[in-house]
């Protein structure tokens, strides 16, 4: 086969640019520690890549979420331990205001360390983050999740927020709340139940709760939220030494007692006065909703007022035992659920870091360069472009005068 000058001239000039070509993407490789420089190095490892990539980044993504409700859950449980610490403190001086020793000076005192907890309490249901938003104002964070109003005529506290909360998506499968709205953390708390006379019978009486757990259970099965009317207790005194009390929801209960003298009925201490067929009438009250600012405000305030009898007093501290008792649990409930969270939250960053190591040495292993192999690649394809050349250079250097 005769090869002309020209094809060999081409020939040769075709391999330096190919040698040229393969050791600028060697070049390429080491500079950049990739080995896939465009798709049509490898069409099936580039797509594989761009998979791999796009499940590494919404893994760091779940991990940056996780990293906010991580902040958002221990921010609210430092919170609650605290509020707890307050109520605890609450506690220990509602026992100590009820000693029968006390004075009023002695009250004044108690009560001056009341509002500072009171204080502590409302300061810490409006507080912020890192951001400068409320944390337990639901999704009204610009705004304090509580605010006082000394001229309400209800709670001088009040709830300002709303009761959503924010969710997060930590991994494809798994959602989690960044903490608790102070609706259901401190808002909604159930104040003591309580039973009043109505006045509506032909004779007035007194009524008292003495035991709040028999109570509570009976007016828990009683109360009718629907009919008001079913509420209501008669009393009829039908001798010196029974009565009978009934109510329209079927309660027809016979007691032997002595007219005059205090009785024990469902939890309650029950006085009346008068003659056979007088009838005195009670309500159940309805239930009530109040925050734990507004329990030790109203302990503060009553054991400030000197105008109140034994027994108002002794309810008004039955209402602060019971207020705060039930605040207690409800911040412990939600530190539990929030507490749960924080576990779930661990358990899923671990799995997303451990996924997130796979993914990167599967992405790693497909995309990034073997050094040791490509510096003997690059060795070789230099002495392969250096051998080109010198051929190319000698061949070019013929000449069939030579052999004249």
């Amino acid at each position: 086969m005769r090869v002309s000058t020209s094809q060999l001239f081409d020939r040769s000039v075709q391999n330096i640019l190919r040698n040229q070509s393969e050791l600028s993407d060697l070049q390429q490789q080491l500079a950049s520690g990739k080995k896939i420089l465009r798709p049509s190095d490898d069409p099936v490892g580039s797509a594989k890549v761009i998979r791999l990539t796009e499940q590494i980044e919404q893994i760091e993504q779940y991990q940056r979420n996780n990293d906010i409700v991580s902040t958002e859950l221990e921010q609210q449980e430092a919170v609650m331990r605290n509020v707890v610490e307050v109520v605890q403190r609450a506690q220990t001086l509602t026992l100590q205001a009820g000693s029968g020793a006390n004075g009023q000076q002695d009250r004044d005192a108690i009560a001056i360390e009341v509002g500072q907890l009171r204080d502590q309490v409302f300061d810490l249901m409006n507080t912020k983050n890192a951001a400068g938003e409320y944390i337990f104002a639901g999704y009204e964070t610009s705004k304090p999740a509580f605010e006082f109003d000394p001229n309400a005529t209800g709670n001088k506290y009040s709830f300002q927020g709303d009761e959503g909360v924010n969710e997060f998506q930590l991994s494809p499968t798994v959602r989690v709340e960044g903490g608790e709205s102070g609706y259901s953390v401190f808002e909604n708390v159930l104040a003591r139940l309580t039973a009043t006379d109505t006045g509506g019978g032909s004779v007035t009486g007194q009524v008292r709760i003495t035991d709040q757990g028999s109570f509570d259970a009976f007016h828990n099965n009683q109360y009718d939220p629907v009919t008001p009317a079913n509420n209501v207790l008669t009393v009829t005194i039908d001798n010196p030494n029974q009565v009978t009390i009934t109510s329209p929801s079927g309660i027809n209960d016979t007691l032997n007692v002595t007219v005059g003298n205090a009785f024990e009925y469902k939890g309650m201490e029950i006085t009346v006065n008068g003659v056979a067929g007088d009838t005195m009438e009670l309500q159940l009250d309805k239930p009530e909703k109040k925050n734990l600012a507004e329990t030790l405000n109203d302990l503060a305030n009553a054991l400030t007022d000197d105008t109140l009898t034994d027994a108002e007093y002794r309810d008004r501290l039955a209402d602060a035992s019971v207020g705060l008792k039930n605040g207690f649990e409800a911040v412990g409930a939600a530190n539990s659920a929030v507490g749960g969270r924080m576990r779930i939250s661990d358990s899923v960053r671990g799995a997303n870091e451990d996924l997130l190591i796979s993914s990167k040495e599967a992405r790693s292993t497909v995309e990034d360069v073997d050094y040791a192999e490509a510096v003997s690649q690059l060795s070789r394809e230099e002495t392969a472009l250096q051998a080109a050349q010198a051929t190319f250079s000698r061949i070019t250097q013929l000449s069939l005068f030579d052999f004249i």
